[in-house]
């Protein structure tokens, strides 16, 4: 059998292909070589992801993209290798230091928009780890990826998504489809929908 010499990568391909999370070893140092093929890989899937958005899509962000998948590849070591230490997180599983505007909430929904599952399965272990806090604070500053799930709505600043158009529309979307009646308590959220439904609301979605 061939070594694997690309698990980041594989991992990455794996997620966005059959929607699963595979890890080929033990493995939390991520080559140069392997972040350049794997934001390629990533790239081509925005610009395939992009023909389905509304108007005009932000352009790729490689550093998103790339910290979303390092953060969802981690934090599925974390999960699957219970001995990694706290003070590992702080070193691993560091804050975007982008920009971030709705290139970056877009491209690391890439991957990002998988980790909220880690996050329970997390919970479901051992609720009081500590690794906890620090992928819910990932993911309160990059809400798009969150809708659906449980989340604090009440910490969510929803201005970050205002100032573009494709993003606020898939941002909608996305609660629709999820039937997300929590995101539904904000004022700004609530608006947005009563525009896009006009008087058809309980045609789009009766239970709200």
């Amino acid at each position: 059998m061939n070594k694997i010499n690309t698990p980041f990568l594989d991992t990455i391909y794996q997620l966005r292909t059959i929607e699963k999370i595979i890890l080929y070893n033990k493995l939390l140092s991520i080559s140069k070589e392997e972040e350049t093929e794997t934001i390629l890989f990533l790239e081509n899937e925005y610009d395939k992801e992009v023909l389905e958005y509304p108007g005009i899509p932000p352009v790729f962000n490689a550093d998103a993209a790339l910290w979303g998948a390092k953060t969802v590849y981690l934090a599925a070591q974390f999960l699957l290798y219970r001995e990694l230490s706290f003070e590992d997180t702080n070193t691993l599983l560091p804050h975007f230091k982008g920009k971030k505007d709705a290139s970056a909430f877009i491209c690391a929904d890439l991957c990002l928009r998988f980790l909220p599952q880690i996050l329970a399965e997390l919970k479901r272990l051992d609720a009081d780890d500590p690794v906890i806090s620090l992928l819910e604070m990932h993911l309160l500053n990059f809400h798009y990826s969150v809708i659906g799930f449980e989340i604090e709505t009440a910490k969510i600043n929803f201005d970050e998504i205002a100032s573009d158009d494709c993003l606020l529309q898939l941002y909608i979307d996305r609660i629709v489809e999820r039937k997300a009646l929590k995101f539904t308590e904000s004022d700004f959220i609530k608006k947005q929908l009563e525009i896009g439904f006009g008087d058809y609301r309980k045609l789009f979605w009766a239970g709200l």
